[in-house]
């Protein structure tokens, strides 16, 4: 019995293939629809899982680390923004915050608007004041595209986002030219490389200086947020509530000021990156769709067009069920060859579209690459395959319906 379905399987194949390749060019089409669509399936997700990757490896050395805003806290849109009700921490909530058990280290961004004067013309820019140990743990050296950071006995100079070098002026703005902010003459130190969409802070329109330089030009020392990191990660969220609640006694407002963790951020960036490569899978799963009814055309198709030989396989013994087991496995086979090349084309394409993004939205130092699991590729061929029999079933149940002596009459 084994050795009988063993042959009529091999059979049946030799026949599916057979016929595949008679009618070559329909054929090559319809598992081309088939691989677009698997293609654009595993790129997104090999790109999604790149960035949740990229993301978790940026942020996760940071999971010690607190956040404290004046007002509603941490939100990547609002990165750089300076407060107009001019409220800021104090020394005072500084130095209450580093008494709180548990707290490692504690240090603070001071922000303010000033105004930027290059030869004959001025803009309006954000101030950031930052000590050079703040500086190297923001990793800002990563990110320089000329010149350096500043030292801590450095007087005068500031180092100057890639838009204010490049963009807001007639011309460009180079490391060792001398500009003004209020009136005081500084020296470009360093220029940031353009960061796009990459990083916790956006270093394309700041200007960064050192603190003592900060409060020559505004006047006071405004902080406008503040990095604590703590001992011990299992105390992060206690540690960030006793924060809230002491900075919060402090100027007797019960939401002066919030915190966020940079773990929590991390989870609310995966969320957004989940929903966004879920999306875009559903709509690139429309072109499955589309490639099936290409697959039930292409079998409807070849029915018609076999009707003949359909009835001479009647007549001489095949039953229903072997007329239908051959469209099916046609069907099957081309949606697997289509996935498989799709599934090929989605690995490369996904680098060639990283490589595409890297070089116009993210920045040169985001290390993203794609990620293929052996899941993405079995998952793919299994789709495609499922789509194949699915598409195949109903042009395999009119095969199997028709009569062998109207069948073998047909012209």
């Amino acid at each position: 019995m084994e050795w009988y379905v063993n042959n009529m399987l091999r059979d049946n194949l030799d026949l599916a293939f057979k016929n595949i390749r008679e009618r070559l060019s329909r054929s090559i089409l319809t598992l081309l629809g088939i691989a677009i669509g698997i293609m654009a399936i595993v790129s997104l997700i090999a790109i999604g899982e790149g960035m949740n990757v990229a993301v978790t490896e940026e942020l996760s050395s940071l999971s010690d680390t607190i956040l404290v805003n004046v007002g509603d806290g941490f939100s990547i849109f609002s990165i750089g923004s300076v407060k107009e009700s001019g409220e800021y921490l104090t020394e005072r909530d500084i130095s209450d915050i580093e008494r709180i058990p548990g707290v490692k280290e504690v240090t603070t961004q001071l922000t303010g608007k000033g105004i930027l004067q290059y030869r004959n013309s001025n803009v309006s820019v954000t101030l950031t004041g930052m000590d050079s140990e703040t500086m190297k743990l923001q990793h800002f050296s990563e990110n320089l595209e000329s010149g350096s950071l500043l030292q801590e006995n450095d007087r005068n100079k500031i180092v100057i986002g890639a838009k204010i070098a490049h963009d807001y002026f007639d011309t460009e703005i180079t490391v060792g030219e001398r500009v003004k902010i209020n009136g005081n003459k500084f020296i470009v130190a360093g220029i940031f490389e353009k960061q796009g969409i990459s990083g916790v802070i956006s270093t394309d329109d700041i200007v960064l200086l050192l603190p003592r330089d900060f409060e020559e030009i505004i006047g006071e020392k405004n902080i406008y947020s503040a990095t604590v990191t703590v001992y011990d990660i299992n105390t992060v969220e206690s540690i960030a509530l006793e924060i809230e609640r002491t900075i919060n006694e402090n100027h007797g407002e019960d939401d002066f000021a919030s915190t966020t963790t940079v773990s929590s951020i991390l989870k609310s960036i995966q969320r957004v990156l989940d929903i966004i490569q879920t999306v875009l899978v559903a709509i690139a799963s429309i072109a499955l769709v589309v490639a099936s009814i290409g697959i039930m055309n292409t079998m409807l198709t070849s029915v018609m067009e076999r009707t003949r030989e359909i009835g001479i396989m009647k007549a001489i013994g095949a039953t229903n069920k072997d007329v239908m087991i051959l469209f099916i496995l046609e069907g099957m086979l081309l949606s697997i060859v289509g996935g498989v090349i799709g599934t090929l084309l989605g690995i490369f394409g996904s680098k060639g579209l990283i490589a595409a993004l890297t070089s116009t939205v993210l920045s040169h130092n985001v290390d993203l690459q794609p990620v293929v699991s052996l899941i993405s590729v079995v998952l793919a061929v299994g789709v495609s395959m499922i789509v194949g029999v699915l598409s195949s079933l109903y042009p395999a149940w009119k095969a199997a319906k028709m009569s062998p002596i109207e069948a073998v009459r047909y012209e």
